[in-house]
């Protein structure tokens, strides 16, 4: 049994694997990343959680640690992660992305972007507005606390 609640059905197989943060600030707005616009990019000019490819012998959680340190400066490493969610990837056939929540409060002058064009600490209304990847929002706005 999976410790992630299933957000959809998922792929068989599951060819490939990502993991992603759920973090927010102290007033539970959830970080965002704004994609790159270009061609090559999965995804461009949308929002999503800071994450990536698990790479080969890493664990889940690992991954999304150091994917985000990777990409906002943060270092999470001795941070509390939980299992949140997991969602078929939208752009990757098989693939598979796997959400933790991140258990404290960030800060945008902790963040040093390292990839996307842009962040932003988002409130609900704006999940609901903003070009935010489907499973991405889908799991947002069926949080309680959100």
């Amino acid at each position: 049994m999976s410790r992630f609640r299933d957000i959809g059905p998922l792929p068989d197989p599951v060819v490939w694997h990502g993991a992603t943060v759920l973090a927010r600030d102290s007033a539970g707005r959830v970080l965002m990343q704004l994609r790159d616009d270009r061609a090559n990019v999965v995804a461009p000019g949308q929002w999503c959680f800071f994450g990536g490819a698990v790479e080969p012998g890493e664990t889940l959680e690992t991954a999304a640690r150091r994917e985000f340190l990777e990409e906002t400066g943060i270092d999470i490493a001795d941070a509390p992660l939980e299992p949140l969610a997991r969602f078929a990837s939208g752009a990757l056939v098989g693939g598979v992305v796997h959400v933790f929540t991140l258990g404290r409060p960030v800060t945008a002058d902790e963040v040093t972007l390292g990839e996307g064009a842009g962040f932003a600490f988002l409130t609900r209304a704006q999940v609901e507005r903003f070009d935010v990847i489907a499973n991405f929002r889908r799991l947002l706005l069926e949080l309680d606390e959100f």
